[in-house]
């Protein structure tokens, strides 16, 4: 409530008070925006999740199937369509993470962190893209050095279906969380962290698959999984520290 005092000339005396309201969003800023924003947010990526639904249905199938089977990575590579769509959904898993987390975790974001909902996602997603990009330039690097993009390009290829694998197996997670808002969110964020590690050790296998196939040395895995896996992460989470 805000209190403005009238004129002394007033008909009324100077003691006499005009009491006017002051709405919320003037007293406590933006109100209820930041929800609104990140619902809007939510809302275009399950619209992008139906326009996209035919890659969807497409890619995850197969992408599933080579969880079991080594060689159906190969044979993704081979149907220059089926490829095309799997990086499409790639796109869609890597928007994805930053935004179950914030839905998540919005509780600790907001007041241990005290950052802006949307601006959250928006910082998740570029190091998300950062991490990618280094590890790009470094697997670039390598099939420079040793003169084969094949393999390394390959390497890269096998990622993207592994980080499709790991949102399908957190895509429950989210679900839960939107339909119960009596879940920890918390939990389920370290749920799904643990439910992502096997995937991330099964990529890791299917790197030592191909690395050790194309007869690299395991010194050379070691370097490799020094450099093109550890090296990006490292980097990004110092700078972000640094901040």
């Amino acid at each position: 409530m805000g209190e403005n005092v009238s004129p002394a000339d007033s008909l009324w005396d100077s003691g006499t008070k005009m009491v006017t309201s002051i709405s919320a969003t003037e007293f406590g800023g933006s109100g209820d925006s930041p929800d609104i924003l990140l619902s809007f947010i939510i809302l275009v990526f399950f619209v992008g999740l139906v326009v996209f639904s035919r890659e969807l249905l497409t890619v995850i199938p197969n992408v599933i199937k080579s969880t079991f089977n080594f060689k159906n990575h190969y044979k993704i590579e081979e149907k220059l369509s089926l490829s095309n769509m799997r990086n499409v959904v790639f796109v869609i898993s890597l928007i994805y993470f930053p935004m179950i987390v914030t839905i998540m975790a919005r509780g600790f974001i907001e007041e241990q962190l005290s950052l802006y909902l949307p601006l959250f996602l928006l910082f998740s997603f570029i190091a998300l893209v950062s991490v990618g990009l280094a590890k790009k330039l470094i697997l670039l690097l390598l099939a420079w050095l040793n003169k084969d993009k094949l393999t390394f390009s390959f390497i890269e290829k096998v990622g993207f279906n592994h980080v499709i694998i790991a949102s399908i197996i957190t895509f429950p997670a989210l679900l839960m969380k939107l339909l119960s808002d009596d879940i920890s969110g918390e939990l389920l964020v370290y749920t799904m962290a643990f439910s992502i590690l096997p995937v991330y050790i099964l990529y890791l296998a299917r790197g030592y698959q191909i690395i050790i196939g194309q007869h690299y040395s395991h010194f050379f895995y070691i370097l490799y999984l020094c450099g093109a896996e550890i090296l990006p992460i490292v980097l990004i989470v110092h700078f972000i520290l640094s901040l």
